[in-house]
Order: C-alpha cells, then sequence, then structure tokens
C-alpha cells in the first residue's frame, strides 16, 4: 500500500516532520534520516514507502511513549496512567499489546528518556538477548516511529485504536504538551508499576532520563574531544584502550562506535572491532543491531565523536582501573589504623604510613585521613583536626611531581590540577566565604580571582615542558593542540574556578586563625601565651596580621604619657586601661564587656583608640553605630555583612553614635555572652557560624539610652572615663601633631598590648572604683522612672493598683515624648517589680510602698507637653 503517497501531504499539513521507511522493515529508507526535511514535492519519490515520524524535532517537536510491555495487563495499567496524568492522545498499536502514546514536548532539546528494563524473576538470571523483557522509552530528539505501514513481526498494518482517528486527524500544534518532569514521573511511576506486577530489574539495567542520541554524543564543550583530525592508529591502538573502557553503558556504548567510525573511516574490520568489545556487555543483542547503528554514523550531526575522545577516556578509564587496585592494596593500612592502640604510634608511626601509601591520590589521603581522626577520638576522647592528621602525614599540601605526560588529562580538570601542582602550596580557598588567599611569606593574605588566574596563565605557559616528555609524536601534537586551546580566557577561568573544591587548597573556614593565643604580625606572630615572637608557619593558617613588626622591647613613652595624661596621671586607671586593651587582644571575651570610653571632645580618647586601632592592623575592625544602636530589631535570616565582616578581630572600633540612640541590648547580650554568631555577606546564600573573638569599643560624647534595668546588660557595661579637656586645661599643651608622633611609636604601642595581655592573665581585670561608681552614675541616669516616682507618686506606708500606676506613667511619660522606653503596663510592670513588693487582692495588682499623688489629668502634663 502507497502509505507515504496516502498520508504524507495531510502529516505535512498538520505539521509533523515525515521521513519514508523501508518495506519490512522500521528504520527509514536513507542514511542521515535524522537531518532530513521533506516537502510535498518529495512525497512521490517515496510514494511506496511506509510514513515514520521524526521525534524532538521542528517547531512542534514531537515525543512518544512507547510502551514496550508484552503483559498485557501492565501495558494497559500503564497506558491508563498516562492519559490521566498526561493527557488523552492519538494511540497506535503495532504489535499488541505494546503501544505507542503521542505528545508535544515542552521544548525539542530532549534526548531519549528510557526506563530500566524488567523481567519475571525465573528470567532474571539469564543472557540479556535472552530474556523475556519489558520497559517504556519517550522518544526525543533523533529519533522516529513509524506511524503508517506493515509491522514486520505481525505482517498487519499498524493501526491507530484512539477516537480520533490518529494523526492525520489531530494537528501536531494540538497534541497535549508534556514537560521533562513529567517524563522522569512517568518513569518512575511505570517502574513501581512493574515492580508491583511481580516483576524485578534486569541487571546492571537502569532508568536514563535525556539521553543522548548517537547525533548528540560529542561533548561540544570539550573542543579537543570533537576535532575532526584523526589520530592516526593502528587496530592494536585502538583495541589497548579499548580494554579499560566499560561496555555496559550505552552511550558509552554509542561513542566508542562512533568514533572507532570516524577513525577508521567506517572500514568493516573496525566494526568488528566493536563487535568483538561489545559482545562481551551483559545487554548486547546481535551483529545485526551494531551493523544498523554503524551505517547510521555518517554525517549525523555537524559535531561528531572522534578517537580523542576514545584515547581521552580509555587513559581515564585505565586510572580509575589503577585507582581501584589501590584502593584493594589499603586494606592492611586501614586495619593498621584500626589495631592501633596508641596515640602517639597512631600519629607518628601509622599516620606517616598511611602518607606514603595515599602518595598523591588526593582522594586516598582524605580518606585515610577520616579513619585516622576518627581513630585518634576513639583512643584520646578528643577531636583532632584534619590540618593535624595531615601533618603528621607529611603535610596538608601535597607537591606533586609529573613524572609522565598522561599524569594530568588534557581537560579543564586536568590544567587546574597542573595549576595546583605547581602553586598548591602558594593558594588556599575558602568556599563559606568564596575567597582565596595567597602565602605572602608571613601569613595567608586575601586575594581576589585575578591573582590566582595569574597563577593559571603561568601554568599554560609552563605546559610546553609537559610536552616534551611525551615520547609519542601523535600525541605529543594532541598535546600542543590542548596547549593552544588552554590559552582561552574560558579555559584560564575555569582552571581557576575547578580548583577552588580540590582538597589540596579547600580549607574549611572553621581552621582558619583557630589558635587565639597567636596573633599575626609583620614578622611572624605573637604567642600571647608567653609573649615570644614564632617564626612565620603556613600552617598555622594565620590570616590576619598587625602590619607592625613585634619587638618585645620597643618601647612607646608619648603613648604611655597620653594614656597617663588622659587619666590625670592616675597610673592606677592607666595599668588598668592597658590590662583592659591586654584583655582584649587575647580573643577570647570571657569577661562579656562593652567597653564605652566616654567624655567630652578634645579628652584624648580619640587619640588613645585611633593608635592602638593602627597598632593593630587587621585585628581592629570599624563598624557603624548603627550595629549596636538602633531600634534593636534583630535581622533573623538577612543579610548581616557587618557582622561577618568581624570574624576573627580582636578590636571593634564602633562610630560615635549620635545622641538619644538606644542600645541594641539583645544583640550586645548575644555578641558578649560567648555564644555563636550565625551571618552572611549581602550576596552570599551560605551563613558561616563564628564564635567573637573581639571586645567592642564604642567611644562617645553622648552615651546611648538603655532601657533595660535588669543586672544583664548592666554588668556587661565597662564605663572608661575620659573627663580632661585638652583645650581648657591650661596645664597641659596641645600638640597638633601628637597623632604623627604616636605613629613612629607603633611597634612600641604593640608591644605595650602584648604586655597588658600578659597582666591580665596573671592578675585579672582588677576593675578601679573610677570605672564601677561610673558605671552606677550611668544606671542612674537610666533609671526612666526616677523622675516620674519623684514628681507624680508619695512613697510611704501605701499600695496602689497596677491600673492606676500605669495611666499616671503613661500620661507623665507621653508628656516627655519617652513613651517608648517604657511602651505597656506589662513593661512597666517589670520596672515595678524590680523596686516594689506586690500584693494581689480580689483580682487585682498592688504595689505596696507608693500611691499617685498627682491624677493623669492634671495640668502638670499639660504644661510639660506644650
Amino acid at each position: 500500500m502507497s502509505y507515504f503517497k496516502e498520508h504524507g501531504k495531510t502529516l505535512l499539513a498538520h505539521h509533523y516532520m515525515i521521513v519514508p521507511i523501508k518495506q519490512g522493515l522500521k528504520r527509514p529508507v536513507m542514511d542521515g534520516w535524522q537531518n532530513v526535511r521533506l516537502t510535498a514535492s518529495d512525497i512521490p519519490r517515496f510514494a511506496n514507502q511506509g510514513v515514520g515520524i521524526l521525534t524532538g524535532q521542528g517547531p512542534f517537536p514531537i515525543c512518544a511513549v512507547d510502551i514496550d510491555v508484552t503483559d498485557a495487563e501492565l501495558s494497559h495499567r500503564f497506558a491508563e496512567w498516562c492519559r490521566d496524568n498526561l493527557g488523552v492522545s492519538c494511540e497506535r498499536v503495532g504489535n499488541a499489546p505494546k503501544i505507542l502514546l503521542v505528545y508535544r514536548a515542552e521544548d525539542s532539546d530532549w534526548g531519549k528518556s528510557t526506563s530500566a528494563w524488567f523481567a519475571d524473576p525465573a528470567e532474571a538470571d539469564k543472557p540479556f538477548k535472552e530474556i523475556h523483557k519489558h520497559r517504556i522509552e519517550v522518544l526525543g530528539r533523533g529519533q522516529q516511529f513509524v506511524a503508517y505501514h506493515v509491522h514486520p513481526d505481525t505482517g498487519k498494518p499498524y493501526e491507530w485504536v484512539d477516537f480520533f482517528g490518529g494523526l492525520t486527524e489531530f494537528a501536531a500544534n494540538a497534541l497535549p504538551t508534556i514537560t521533562k518532569e513529567q517524563v522522569e514521573e512517568a518513569i518512575k511511576a511505570f517502574e513501581r508499576m512493574a515492580e508491583e506486577h511481580g516483576f524485578v530489574r534486569v541487571k546492571n539495567s537502569k532508568s536514563r532520563i535525556g539521553a543522548l542520541t548517537s547525533s548528540e554524543l560529542a561533548d561540544e564543550e570539550d573542543l579537543l574531544m570533537t576535532t575532526t583530525a584523526t589520530i592516526g592508529w593502528s587496530l592494536d591502538d585502538a583495541k589497548k584502550y579499548l580494554e579499560h573502557i566499560d561496555n555496559e553503558d550505552y552511550d558509552t556504548w554509542l561513542r566508542v562506535g562512533m568514533s572507532l567510525h570516524h577513525e577508521f573511516d567506517g572500514s568493516d574490520v573496525a566494526l568488528e572491532l566493536w563487535n568483538e568489545w561489545s559482545s562481551t556487555a551483559s545487554n548486547y543483542v546481535s551483529f545485526e543491531e551494531l551493523e544498523y547503528r554503524w551505517n547510521t554514523f555518517s554525517g549525523t550531526g555537524s559535531t561528531i565523536v572522534t578517537a580523542h575522545w576514545l584515547l581521552k577516556t580509555g587513559r581515564e578509564s585505565k586510572q580509575a582501573k589503577l585507582r581501584l587496585e589501590k584502593r584493594q592494596i589499603l586494606a592492611d593500612i586501614k586495619n593498621q589504623i584500626a589495631d592501633c592502640r596508641d596515640q602517639q604510634e597512631l600519629l607518628q608511626v601509622v599516620a606517616k604510613e598511611a602518607g606514603k601509601v595515599a602518595g598523591t591520590d588526593l582522594a586516598l589521603r582524605t580518606e585515610l585521613s577520616g579513619l585516622l581522626r576518627q581513630r585518634f577520638k576513639q583512643l584520646t576522647k578528643i577531636s583532632i583536626s584534619a590540618r593535624e592528621v595531615n601533618i603528621a602525614m607529611g603535610g596538608r599540601k601535597v607537591q606533586i611531581a609529573l613524572d609522565d605526560a598522561q599524569k594530568r588529562p588534557m581537560t579543564e580538570f586536568g590544567n587546574a590540577s597542573r595549576m595546583l601542582d605547581a602553586y598548591g602550596n602558594e593558594i588556599m580557598f575558602i568556599a563559606e566565604t568564596n575567597t582565596w588567599y595567597r602565602w605572602n611569606g608571613v601569613y595567608w593574605e586575601s586575594c581576589v580571582n585575578m591573582v590566582i588566574e595569574q597563577y593559571a596563565k603561568q601554568t599554560v605557559l609552563a605546559m610546553g615542558d609537559e610536552a616534551k616528555k611525551i615520547d609519542d609524536d601523535a600525541q605529543r601534537a594532541e598535546f600542543y593542540q590542548f596547549c593552544a586551546m588552554s590559552q582561552k580566557a574560558f579555559m584560564v577561568k575555569n582552571m581557576v574556578t575547578l580548583a577552588q573544591s580540590d582538597p589540596r587548597v579547600l580549607v574549611p573556614i572553621k581552621e582558619l586563625d583557630s589558635d587565639i593565643y597567636l596573633l599575626g604580625c609583620a614578622n611572624g606572630a605573637v604567642n600571647l601565651r608567653d609573649g615570644e615572637l614564632v617564626k612565620p608557619n603556613q600552617e598555622l593558617l594565620i590570616t590576619y596580621s598587625t602590619g607592625v613588626d613585634y619587638n618585645p622591647k620597643a618601647k612607646c613613652p608619648l603613648f604611655e604619657k597620653t594614656v597617663l595624661d588622659a587619666f590625670f596621671g592616675d597610673e592606677e586607671m592607666a595599668n588598668f586601661f592597658r590590662r583592659l586593651m591586654g584583655y582584649a587582644i587575647l580573643g577570647n571575651p570571657k569577661e562579656n564587656l562593652m567597653v564605652i570610653p566616654f567624655g567630652d571632645g578634645s579628652n584624648g580618647k580619640s587619640t588613645v583608640l585611633t593608635t592602638i586601632f593602627k597598632a593593630l592592623g587587621d585585628y581592629a575592625k570599624m563598624t557603624p553605630a548603627e550595629t549596636f544602636l538602633g531600634e534593636g530589631r534583630s535581622n533573623a535570616g538577612g543579610a548581616r555583612e557587618d557582622l561577618l565582616r568581624l570574624r576573627g578581630a580582636r578590636f571593634v572600633y564602633v562610630g560615635e553614635p549620635e545622641e538619644n540612640k538606644e542600645l541594641k541590648e539583645g544583640l550586645v547580650k548575644s555578641m558578649t555572652g560567648g555564644e555563636s554568631i550565625t551571618a552572611r555577606g549581602l550576596y552570599s546564600r551560605v551563613s558561616v557560624e563564628f564564635k567573637p573573638t573581639w571586645t567592642v569599643v564604642m567611644p562617645t560624647n553622648h552615651k546611648p539610652i538603655i532601657k533595660g534595668g535588669d543586672h544583664g546588660i548592666w554588668r556587661r557595661l565597662m564605663m572608661i572615663p575620659f573627663q580632661r579637656n585638652y583645650d581648657a586645661d591650661k596645664s597641659l599643651v596641645k600638640d597638633p601633631n601628637r597623632s604623627e608622633k604616636l605613629q613612629a611609636e607603633l611597634e612600641g604601642v604593640l608591644a605595650w598590648l602584648v604586655r597588658g595581655a600578659l597582666e591580665y592573665q596573671q592578675e585579672g581585670l582588677n576593675e578601679p572604683n573610677k570605672t564601677k561608681e561610673a558605671r552606677d552614675e550611668y544606671r542612674d541616669e537610666m533609671d526612666l522612672l526616677k523622675d516620674w516616682i519623684s514628681e507624680c507618686c508619695e512613697l510611704g506606708d501605701y499600695r496602689e493598683t497596677s491600673q492606676n500606676l500605669w495611666v499616671s506613667w503613661e500620661a507623665y511619660a507621653k508628656a516627655r515624648n519617652e513613651l517608648r522606653y517604657i511602651p505597656s503596663s506589662r513593661a512597666l510592670a517589670r520596672r515595678l517589680n524590680s523596686k516594689f513588693k506586690v500584693q494581689r487582692s480580689n483580682g487585682k495588682g498592688f504595689y505596696l510602698g507608693l500611691r499617685v499623688s498627682i491624677p493623669a489629668d492634671s495640668d502638670l502634663f499639660d504644661g510639660e507637653s506644650s
């Protein structure tokens, strides 16, 4: 029957893309049919052929759910699921109970999707080609299905069994549209139904979502793998690499065939090699199936798979097998770790041996490091860091010397490894903050991506030396081609991106600056336990520096005189201030303090504190007053760049607050209470948890408003009076160049701070009476009820209802614009509870010891508010 002649024009008019199907077969008549675009003028040429429909292409891309199931109950059940969940559409039967349902794809870039194969449990262990098996396939780009033809197995025409009448009655643009998510859901539904039906999954069979077809298997992003030049292999060369490649994976199987076809120009001997390699797979079908695929590889797209891909994959597969063999050898060292009974032996002997066994295999180093840490904790009940274990294994960073050209693959990943082979000991990456660091010879200094890109460029330029080690001419020529490609900008940037996840440079943020007793400086680090200088050491992971050399003998006579003058020559206050600042640089704010130096202008506090700020370099951070002052609302879940940038600081200098600003008491308590803080950057999705290491210093001419009367907030405030006025005090000569002169004493100021830290550790803060009195006076100033009780209440043997007291306070506070500080009767009750006893009588609450003496409607309140 002339199916193509009868139905061709109608199908074209309905926006279907058609191809002619060979008589007695299911395949198209021509090669390269995936790219054929027929029109009505082509119909006479193929008048007597069957009609196939291309899937996954054109303005209305078709997809089809092909239910390749010979169990009638399962086939009908899944077809009904499709009707209910994907939509009622055109349905074709060729060899019942198998059925195909036609839909329109959401877009045209789909590959095919398939479920796993299922079979009766009794057949599951048979050779793959002997199993009576079932699956579904969702046809995508590069495929076709037969629409009108005679089925080669039944000898009967394909039949459209839907009530629409088939595709000739249903335009492509009217078909139900399905999404990729629905395809995935359909495959899961079928596999669930198959298992419920009693079938089992065929060995090595798995579902594939959007698998590539033979015309799409080339990796267009890996340009070298798709170069059209041949390598010049012999069949023995190809066979050598095939030995290491898995023949069970469908996509890999197709790629191997395409690369052999291209390299050997479609020769029969190459086909035989492909068949020989394929025949040992559990899902091998027949030589005829391979031959059919082989003949489709010519001209199946603008991008093709070549032997360059086979070379790359063979090398990688060989290396993977070698790694697997090495893992098997590891059984002995793992047993040594598990059997070790002494922590010293574990770190000094077993860890060292583990490092030798792992060598440059970073995955194995990570695995063994984890086992060593676990065993150490079992033996000692103490956790040991990954950094310490890696040192015991032979160094946190592993220098890798290339001894042959196959050490690193010709990929972007390989280039990233090349860069780390050369520069891995000089850089590290912190994922939590997306920050690179480089070793500057003294400490780890943060740097921008462009700095690391320079390392990447140097790596690419040095690849010529690697090429000289390649003896094989073809491989060397291929490597030079890759060298040229590696100089592209995107290749350089991708090297940096891929390197970020390499264990040689990836360091958890919690390991940075983990020894708080070490204070980085320009010539090493100060050990604040004893005041000794520690030489620069990469393994300490210090990322901050004072920027000032530490010299324990350095002096700062002008700075010490400035401090003493600011306290009117009071040596007790000056010595206390040194201990307080020494406590701050220790990075362990266990005293839970917020330091508030206060006093009118021109009192020396800014000069003193600014000098300390400069002497501490990276450890001193400036933050705006708004961080600690304002409405006091939390920002749970929001970005807190202002807090994140304080991580690792020792001295946080708060900008001068405005008058009548409220202290964020909750934030102050949390930041001085020793609890961890969670914060994230403005554009970051990752939050960072860290413990405060700083002491907040907020110099002010205007003390902030403190609403709370509880001991919890007041015990945290360290009030430092700076009450000398350099302008008014005629006994002092004001030096306008004092700040510049103090700059020359920064080494001495750093030594002064370290001396204060040592003194604090020996004798504590030993707070003087002046600071205690200053705090008590401040607390008395902040007693918001004091004036109200004095003006509106009478003390004595009285009692008053809480309601009357609230009405009086509300009127009084409104008149003075102070109601926001105690805005409710409940807030007032909390304050009064700390001053007066409470009595309950007849369901009412009374406060004993006072009564309201001036009614709320008194002219006194009107006068105050006017």
